[in-house]
């Protein structure tokens, strides 16, 4: 705890003297939480919404280990069969690469203290039915 405070006071003071004084966006924020903690092997619940087969839309027990999906429910991670499933820095890269396209929908939480995001919805275009996708991350543990 006490590197991850001292990480996070670093950052703030040095984006505090940088030249440019724009405030951190929540994104840029929460994903300093994050990867002050240093975690790269840990497990958690992955659940999928969107106009998909049911069997896409089940909560998922994921395992990550050294930064890379190893199993979901206890299987060896194949990215063809758990499609959609991602490691807490892919779904940080989602969520910029939404906020990058000006996605007419982005709306995410994050954990208050350890900053991953435990909820996204993203809805890419205002007028295209059925392409809007949300993930739901719990039970996180490392």
């Amino acid at each position: 705890m006490k590197t991850y405070l001292s990480c996070l006071m670093v950052f703030l003071l040095w984006a505090c003297n940088k030249k440019n004084t724009e405030p951190l966006s929540d994104l840029e924020l929460n994903k300093i939480k994050w990867e002050a903690l240093a975690i790269d092997s840990y497990t958690y619940t992955f659940q999928i919404t969107c106009f998909c087969l049911i069997e896409a839309t089940l909560p998922k027990s994921v395992e990550v280990s050294n930064g890379k999906i190893i199993t979901v429910n206890k299987v060896a991670y194949d990215s063809e069969a758990h499609w959609g499933v991602m490691t807490i820095p892919q779904l940080f890269d989602r969520i910029e690469q939404a906020e990058e396209n000006n996605s007419f929908v982005t709306e995410v939480s994050y954990h208050p203290e350890k900053g991953y995001p435990t909820s996204l919805y993203i809805d890419e275009e205002e007028m295209m039915a059925d392409e809007e996708m949300g993930y739901m991350i719990s039970d996180l543990s490392y």
